[in-house]
């Protein structure tokens, strides 16, 4: 029986999960922290020794990385690093496969079940209730959480070819002087701004610190998740600018990405922050601006939107990468 332990390796948490014989066994779930232990391999055995789950002969890994095809990981926005052959060599595994962690989201989005996936826009001219008029057309997935997740996906006609970029780093334009006011703040401490400076966790209390430093307020919130409360509730202005912005700029990069790839097969929303804005995302600004196009407004609304709710996308999408198809796509692969 093969044993394959599955991990998604964020720069917060660390979600595992075992796979027997390609079935995943949902009762071996555990989230752990990361930063608590600098090298990820004993984070593991962390897991392992709790789950009691004996040898394991294979590692598929999700990790938030910018170091592809390479031993050496360190994670883009926590101070973990760890060698793949290390992994091999300390649990005597068979193989060890690391993919990015948008990659292996957009992995998993397709086999997702309907009860995970929120369709907010099924396209302007679809004569379908599920948004799925092109299920084999490019598709486009991103998404915000500790930091900002692109990736895309395309057919080859017997299985879907995962995109392994860091699109989350392009450089983020800016269309009023307000904007421009905040993002010269953010330059003062980043000198590069990129869309993930506004589209993460870390990046909304970035902006928010931004907005105080310009209008001279108390710097009252340290916390993502504390803006988007204080948003949502209307009890903070500053927090209410930050989150119009963070709909604002995730439209217009969703929607260059769509563009980009020409996604006809529809847009993906994943990561942990959209789905925990609920009603509040979904009434905002996001569409109009992922749809302000100009000449190709009408090319980018006729495609669907799906808001990801949940499915872990990132633990299946690893673990689908252990596929044999997937050998020659360039993943960081060690074998024993």
């Amino acid at each position: 029986m093969e044993s394959v332990l599955t991990g998604d390796i964020g720069g917060t948490n660390a979600r595992f999960v075992l796979f027997r014989d390609g079935q995943c066994i949902e009762s071996s779930m555990q989230i752990l922290p990361v930063a608590e232990r600098p090298n990820l391999a004993d984070t593991i055995a962390a897991y392992l020794e709790a789950a009691d789950c004996g040898p394991i002969d294979k590692i598929a890994l999700s990790v938030a990385s910018t170091a592809e095809y390479t031993d050496e990981m360190e994670l883009t926005n926590c101070d973990v690093s760890f060698k793949v052959s290390e992994l091999v060599a300390r649990f005597s595994l068979q193989q060890a496969r690391v993919v990015n962690d948008f990659t292996a989201a957009a992995l998993g989005v397709v086999s997702l079940p309907q009860e995970h996936l929120q369709l907010i826009h099924k396209g302007e001219s679809s004569d379908t209730n599920d948004g799925m008029q092109a299920p084999h057309a490019p598709r486009a997935v991103l998404g915000p959480g500790t930091g900002l997740g692109v990736s895309g996906l395309f057919y080859s006609g017997s299985h879907w070819v995962p995109l392994q970029g860091q699109g989350g780093h392009v450089t983020m334009t800016v269309q009023t002087a307000r904007e421009l006011a905040i993002r010269d703040e953010l330059a003062k401490v980043h000198g590069h701004v990129s869309a993930e400076r506004y589209l993460s966790g870390i990046g909304t209390v970035g902006v928010y610190e931004a907005i105080c430093k310009l209008d001279n307020l108390a710097n009252q919130y340290t916390d993502a998740k504390d803006i988007s409360t204080n948003a949502i509730n209307g009890s903070c202005t500053a927090c209410s600018e930050v989150m119009q912005l963070f709909c604002k700029y995730l439209g217009v990069v969703a929607g260059d990405l769509a563009v980009t790839l020409g996604s006809t097969g529809g847009i993906y929303i994943a990561g942990g922050i959209v789905p925990s804005l609920g009603e509040y995302f979904t009434n905002s600004d996001f569409l109009h601006w992922l749809h302000y196009k100009g000449r190709f407004s009408e090319f980018v609304s006729d495609m669907p939107v799906w808001v990801v709710t949940g499915g872990e996308p990132a633990l299946f999408g690893a673990h689908q990468s252990l596929e044999p198809h997937y050998d020659n796509y360039g993943f960081t692969v060690h074998s024993c």
